[in-house]
C-alpha cells in the first residue's frame, strides 16, 4: 500500500512539475533581462528547470481534466505575453524614447543590430543600459521570480481566462506610447525650438549652408539636454518599476476565468 501512494504521490509531481516548467519556460521566453539573446539558450533551459524543481514542492493544485494539452498551452502562452508585456513595457519605452531622440537629433541613420530589440539607435540602446541597471538595482529580477511563484496560486494551469487576458495584453500596449513620450518629451521639443531657431537663422542668412550646420547643433542641443534631463528619466521608470509588482497581480486577477 505504501508503494502505490508513494507511486501516486510521485506521479502527481511529476505531472505538476510538467506544467510547471512549461510556464515556467515560456515565462523565461517573455520576460525582461532573462529573455535576452545575449544569454545563452543552456543557461536558460538550466535556470527554467532549477526554478521549476523549487517552485513544485511549494504549489498545489489539481487539474479537472476537461482540458485538452493543447488548450492549456495556448493559455499558458498567452498568459506569459501578458505577464511579459506588462514587465518589458519600460524597456519598449525607453527603446522608442531613443528612436524619438535619435530621429530629432539627426542620429537615427547610424543605426545598429541589438540583439535585444533588433535594429536600434545608439541612444536607444544607451537608454536600454539605464533601465537595465536600474532593474538590477532595484531588485526587480526578484521581484519577476516572486510574481511567476504567486501565479501559480492565483492561476493553476488550465485555469487561465483568455478573453481577459487577451484584452489586458491588447490594451496594455497603449502605456508604452505614453511613456515613451513622457521619456522623449524634453529632448524633442528641444529639438523642435532648435528647428525654428535654425529656420529663423536661414531666413536671415539664407547663404549658410544650414545642413552642415544644423547637425553638430542638434548633436550638441541633445546631448546636453539628454545630460540635464537623466534625473528625470530615472525618476519616471523608477515609478514604473515601483508599481510593476502591482500590474503584474492585476494581470493575474484579470486572468482569472
Amino acid at each position: 500500500m505504501d508503494e502505490l501512494i508513494n507511486s501516486g504521490l510521485v506521479s502527481k509531481q511529476i505531472g505538476n512539475f510538467t506544467l510547471i516548467l512549461l510556464r515556467v519556460s515560456i515565462l523565461m521566453m517573455m520576460l525582461p533581462i532573462f529573455s535576452s539573446k545575449n544569454i545563452s539558450p543552456q543557461y536558460k533551459v538550466a535556470f527554467s528547470v532549477a526554478l521549476a524543481v523549487l517552485i513544485t514542492p511549494l504549489v498545489d493544485f489539481k487539474l479537472d481534466g476537461k482540458e485538452e494539452i493543447i488548450i492549456t498551452i495556448v493559455k499558458e502562452i498567452v498568459l506569459a505575453m501578458a505577464i511579459g508585456g506588462a514587465a518589458r513595457l519600460a524597456f519598449y519605452a525607453a527603446d522608442m524614447a531613443g528612436q524619438l531622440m535619435s530621429n530629432g537629433m539627426s542620429l537615427s541613420i547610424a543605426t545598429s543590430f541589438d540583439p535585444e530589440f533588433g535594429q536600434s539607435a545608439e541612444v536607444a540602446r544607451f537608454l536600454g543600459i539605464l533601465v537595465t541597471l536600474l532593474f538590477f538595482i532595484m531588485d526587480m529580477h526578484h521581484e519577476l521570480i516572486a510574481v511567476i511563484v504567486k501565479s501559480f496560486e492565483v492561476l493553476p494551469p488550465g485555469q487561465i481566462g483568455m478573453a481577459p487576458t487577451m484584452i489586458k495584453a491588447i490594451f496594455g500596449g497603449s502605456k508604452v506610447f505614453t511613456l515613451a513620450l513622457k521619456l522623449a518629451a524634453p529632448v524633442v521639443v528641444g529639438m523642435v525650438v532648435a528647428n525654428l531657431m535654425l529656420g529663423l537663422l536661414y531666413k536671415a542668412a539664407p547663404q549658410i549652408n544650414i545642413m552642415f550646420v544644423s547637425f553638430p547643433i542638434f548633436l550638441f542641443v541633445g546631448l546636453i539636454l539628454m545630460m540635464f534631463t537623466l534625473p528625470l528619466f530615472f525618476k519616471v521608470i523608477a515609478e514604473q518599476f515601483n508599481g510593476l509588482k502591482d500590474a503584474l497581480f492585476n494581470t493575474l486577477l484579470m486572468a482569472r476565468p
